[in-house]
């Protein structure tokens, strides 16, 4: 047997037992492996959830040494010079890695480096500037999904059909077991939105946690400030804790958007669909084949139903789902969680309001948390997947409207939330 092939199996399975909760001692003692290398694997998945736990390389790619001198030298000297902004030229533009081989590239330079080598030489220069509040390079703390509903995450992906008319497609993945549900639609309102989410619930099975991205349909619009939407007192109302990816980000929801990906090329683009019923008529034999066929990368050779056998599915089902009222949703006692990049002067933005984070953040994400019961935000700082939460702020969130209580019929035990989400 391939031995690399055993070691990962046996990091999964590490990983695998730890999310359902068996402690690390238990886990080394079972599986023969040190403390420090379960704690390595497990820093590696909290650092990339989609890892496939082989072993890297060592060996650098390339080094800045392998360039000769010379265009090194003119790596810095032209970094220099695009920062100076002292001639039209310069004067408007970017200073990265892609414009400096750009212009390398106009002046012949040879061998002309890569992107990557650029930036190694500019960081062995000390000519890299610290991470701001327009760097993607910030630690982003994934939600890591611990068992079989943990998170679900939605999104819509618009199409047209020949003739011209216009179908919302909802798609919600289950992040553990890539389990899918999906409804089309002729419009993409709060109201459409809650109908797909009941349908999903009462499919899949109810989430802890809701992941969404900053569409106005899911979060209650752009207008009002401290705006609680109808989408976020459905899921507060059946005892599921939304979760905001940060504004303008889509590859914060990326496994929804690898599904849209998967969907456009084995469904949409295989069929003229004619219309929203065509759409709806054609969806069933696309889900049969996704979920009893299809082998997600990350499952390892499963489909998404093997995942899900034997698993006890806690579904909206119709008895529990006349608890729901008609109409306006009051708010329930819950949970909010929105993530976000804190701006260039420390701020962050959540229901339409600006909240100070302070200029140490600049440039980091953070998690904001709303509990509805206590009406509090409390702004949450994870330094990297090894670091615990830390506290950043603690504000007052007074709500006009009254709260209500969690009907019994959706209470659950959510000490695994709270443990990887404190707030």
């Amino acid at each position: 047997m391939d031995t690399d092939t055993t070691e990962q199996a046996l990091r999964r399975e590490a990983i695998r037992r730890h999310l359902q909760g068996e402690r690390r001692r238990d886990i080394c003692a079972a599986l023969k492996r040190s403390p420090r290398w379960f704690d390595k694997w497990w820093a590696e998945y909290r650092r990339d959830p989609q890892t496939d736990f082989a072993d890297r390389s060592r060996a650098p790619h390339t080094s800045p040494q392998a360039m000769p001198p010379p265009v090194a030298q003119a790596v810095v000297l032209i970094r220099h010079m695009l920062e100076a902004a002292q001639t039209p030229e310069t004067k408007y533009g970017l200073i990265g890695k892609r414009a400096i081989r750009g212009a390398l590239d106009r002046l012949e330079i040879e061998p002309l480096p890569s992107p990557a080598t650029i930036q190694r030489i500019l960081v062995q220069a000390g000519l890299t500037h610290p991470v701001g509040a327009g760097s993607a390079a910030a630690y982003y703390p994934w939600p890591v999904a611990w068992e079989v509903n943990a998170i679900h995450a939605t999104d819509i992906i618009t199409r047209h059909v020949y003739g011209g008319e216009e179908i919302e497609n909802f798609h919600t993945i289950d992040l553990y077991s890539h389990a899918v549900y999906l409804t089309q639609h002729a419009d993409k309102s709060s109201a459409t939105m809650g109908a797909h989410l009941r349908k999903t619930w009462a499919n899949l099975g109810l989430p802890f946690v809701q992941q969404l991205d900053n569409e106005a349909a899911f979060c209650g619009g752009h207008t009002h400030p401290r705006v609680i939407g109808q989408v976020v007192r459905l899921c507060l109302f059946c005892g599921i804790e939304p979760l905001f990816t940060p504004v303008y980000e889509a590859k914060r929801n990326y496994q929804i958007e690898t599904f849209h990906s998967l969907w456009d090329k084995g469904f949409w683009s295989r069929e003229n669909f004619t219309d929203l019923a065509h759409v709806q008529a054609e969806t069933p034999t696309f889900l049969r084949w996704y979920h009893t066929c299809y082998q997600p990368p990350r499952l390892n050779g499963q489909t998404p139903t093997q995942i899900r056998r034997g698993v006890l599915l806690r579904r909206l089902t119709a008895d529990v789902r006349g608890l729901i009222p008609v109409g306006r949703l009051p708010i329930t006692a819950g949970r909010i969680h929105l993530m976000r990049k804190v701006d260039g002067v420390g701020q962050i933005t959540l229901l339409n309001e600006t909240w100070p984070v302070g200029d140490k953040w600049q440039g980091d994400y953070v998690r904001a948390t709303i509990n509805i019961a206590q009406q509090t935000l409390t702004i949450w700082h994870q330094e990297d997947a090894d670091a615990d939460w830390h506290l950043i702020k603690t504000r007052q969130f007074r709500l006009k409207e009254s709260v209500h209580d969690l009907l019994p019929a959706f209470r659950r035990n959510r000490a695994r939330c709270r443990e990887l989400w404190p707030g």
